[in-house]
């Protein structure tokens, strides 16, 4: 069926080419036009000034579409049409029912507002020609699955959903897909459209598993290993018959076959026939389990063998170890017990004198004689104690089959040592004489009271010797003077069992001779985190008199004081503040509390000299202590130095944590002793006492 129909067509002033277009020729904006602020302006929707795009065209009837700004109006003046649009406009699409389309034209400049453009437009002329047209009309055809092959009149044309315009007419379909059954018909195309939905049948269905006693069993479909385990659900299987095999390690392969049948779930059990037996191994908790030379785990082991011969064993420290062959079969359940053997020796234990308690590896053994028999073979540390006598600490190693022997003098008392300041005085002890200075010999355990003489001068100590290892070492001075490595002397003074040097210590040198570091300057000592001194700068004409500040590093050394004195510690400071306290070296008889509440020595127990009077008063001279407070300030973490001449600050030997440390603080302003801590990068002076 043929008909014959007019069409429009357009044509561009192009020789021998026709066809229908829009095409801008020119974008521009119009400088000198006021249109858009003056003579015409329109407001868009956000109360601003619209731009005004003029197109220049010969045609009417065309459809203006904008971007998402939008278009206010669109009104048509002679030759040209006024379009109103929002600054920021990007883009626009010219439509015309007999010129076509042009999609998506891009301005080329920025859209401002209240601004004039114009945008110039060539369109074709209308031609008028004769064409036929052939009748025609719509075959859909949806298949299901979506997928499915689509045949028209034996000729393949679409997978999925086909859409065509077909000549009215009878046409042959087929529909195909894998695992589907196909179908297959006519359908008539005539003067309407024509739809048809094809929905294929399954041919195919699915397995469902299980497996026991166990799960977990590997399943083989037609010869391909399945990639899930049992309980397993088969993806589609083809209609028919299929073979199905069930494989798990210690047990017998299971194969079976099955009928799938389309659109059905078919279910299949399988009972598996172990081929494996069951061994249990127990021994002592802590020996280790070896199977075929194979450790195993500690203690009891419990697992599935093949069959077969195994050798097992049972190995602890100590003991000989326990073996034994076994042969299993499948479906075997065993027991063993595995116990090595304890291989034993004896100790026989004396000691002079008797009666000493006997502790082998921290366990009692009664006393001294004694055979302690079925030891284990090995190393025992064994201690020997008796009051009044020194404990013996022994290592024993114990064999097999042999008594292995320990016999012992326990000693009633330990090796000394005294020395004195000065030297070559004479020594008693217990009231006897022993010797002149330094001595080395031996005192029984408990008290004793030692005693130097020279020069018709007396000083003593009551000392005792402790059940302890190591010598005991004892120092006894007439609190006379002390040199340091520099050959500083210093002059010192006894408060009650203390002997103190009565001045700050000023030396550069550690008791083994070494140099002490000198940080002299500022910015080094602010970084400085390692032993380091540094004289008071302020004062370096009178450092003899005010001595030396030494951060805590270098305290912590050990090794800062003279051979047979110390930095005191926290309590020693304490001790001395007690004691001035209790036998008034005051002037009032008075107590000052300081910031922290701790009732301490006022200043006036102490020798508080500024710098006119004399270091080291005599104990009673003035009623003061003698102890020569000296106002050396201390130098901050920064290096800078502060409060000469007003305060004074002393390190104790004890920290307080990672950064700090424990000192003592004395002011002169307001007559308070303070305790307290503070960074141990900072320099404080230091005062020494007498070992003890």
């Amino acid at each position: 069926m043929r008909n014959r129909v007019l069409f429009l067509l357009l044509a561009f002033f192009i020789p021998n080419i026709l066809f229908a277009e829009i095409v801008v020729k020119s974008f521009r904006k119009l400088e000198s036009d006021l249109t858009a602020r003056v003579d015409a302006p329109k407001i868009d929707q956000n109360g601003e000034a619209c731009a005004i795009i003029k197109v220049v065209t010969d045609q009417k009837d065309f459809v203006w579409e904008p971007d998402g700004l939008g278009i206010m109006a669109a009104d048509y003046k002679t030759g040209e049409y006024w379009l109103y649009v929002p600054h920021g406009a990007k883009r626009l699409t010219i439509k015309h029912p007999l010129l076509g389309v042009l999609r998506e034209y891009f301005y080329p400049i920025p859209i401002e507002k209240a601004t004039t453009y114009e945008l110039v437009l060539i369109t074709g002329r209308v031609e008028t020609t004769v064409v036929e047209e052939i009748s025609s009309q719509w075959l859909l055809l949806r298949p299901q699955p979506d997928n499915a092959l689509i045949y028209i009149d034996d000729l393949f044309v679409k997978s999925g959903e086909y859409q065509a315009k077909l000549k009215p007419g009878i046409y042959d379909y087929r529909v195909e897909a894998p695992l589907y059954h196909s179908e297959a018909g006519k359908v008539e195309v005539s003067d309407a459209k024509k739809e048809l939905n094809v929905i294929l049948k399954p041919a195919f269905g699915y397995i469902d598993l299980s497996s026991s006693p166990e799960s977990g069993a590997t399943v083989v479909i037609d010869g391909k290993q399945q990639s899930k385990v049992t309980p397993f659900q088969s993806e589609p299987l083809a209609s028919g018959e299929h073979t199905v095999q069930v494989v798990k390690d210690m047990f017998q392969p299971v194969a079976k076959k099955i009928m799938v049948l389309d659109g059905q779930t078919t279910p299949m059990s399988f009972t598996l026939t172990p081929n494996f037996a069951e061994l249990s191994i127990t021994a002592p908790a802590d020996a280790m389990i070896f199977v075929n030379s194979q450790q195993k785990g500690t203690g009891t082991w419990k697992d599935r063998l093949n069959a077969g011969v195994y050798s097992l064993e049972a190995r602890k420290d100590k003991h000989r170890p326990a073996k034994q062959d076994i042969e299993v079969v499948a479906g075997d359940k065993r027991v063993v017990d595995l116990q090595p053997t304890p291989i034993f020796g004896s100790l026989d234990v004396m000691t002079t004198p008797s009666g000493a308690s006997i502790a082998i590896n921290k366990k009692e053994y009664g006393t001294s004689p004694n055979t302690v028999d079925k030891l284990l073979i090995g190393d025992y540390t064994v201690q020997l104690s008796k009051p009044g006598y020194a404990t013996v600490t022994k290592t024993v190693t114990v064999t097999e089959g042999k008594s292995t022997e320990l016999s012992e003098t326990l000693a009633n008392g330990k090796l000394v040592s005294i020395t004195s300041t000065p030297i070559g005085a004479t020594l008693y002890i217990d009231g006897t004489s022993v010797g002149a200075t330094p001595y080395s010999g031996s005192l029984t355990f408990g008290g004793h009271l030692i005693r130097i003489e020279k020069d018709g001068k007396k000083a003593e100590k009551t000392v005792t010797i402790a059940q302890s290892d190591g010598v005991a070492s004892f120092m006894l001075s007439f609190g006379f003077t002390v040199t340091d490595m520099d050959g500083n002397v210093y002059k010192t003074v006894k408060f009650g069992t203390q002997v103190w040097m009565v001045e700050n210590l000023k030396t550069t040198k550690y008791n083994d001779g070494t140099s002490i570091p000198l940080v002299s300057d500022k910015a080094a000592w602010g970084a400085l985190s390692t032993p380091g001194y540094c004289f008071y700068n302020y004062d370096t004409a009178n450092k003899n008199r005010f001595g030396a500040l030494y951060n805590w590093y270098t305290v912590n050394t050990g090794k800062l004081a003279p051979s047979g004195w110390h930095v005191a510690t926290d309590a020693e400071w304490k001790t001395l503040e007690n004691y001035l306290i209790a036998n008034g070296f005051n002037y009032d008889g008075t107590t000052k509390k300081n910031k922290i509440g701790k009732s301490l020595a006022a200043t006036t127990y102490w020798n508080t000299d500024s710098g006119t009077g004399t270091i080291g008063n005599d104990l009673k001279k003035n009623n003061r202590s003698g102890f020569a407070g000296l106002p050396s300030g201390y130098r901050g973490g920064s290096g800078a130095f502060y409060d000469f001449g007003g305060r004074g600050y002393w390190w104790s030997s004890i920290q307080n944590g990672t950064d700090y440390a424990w000192y003592r603080d004395l002011s002169y302003a307001d007559s308070s002793v303070s305790r307290d801590n503070y960074s141990k990068r900072c320099g404080f002076s230091v005062r020494c006492v007498q070992d003890y």
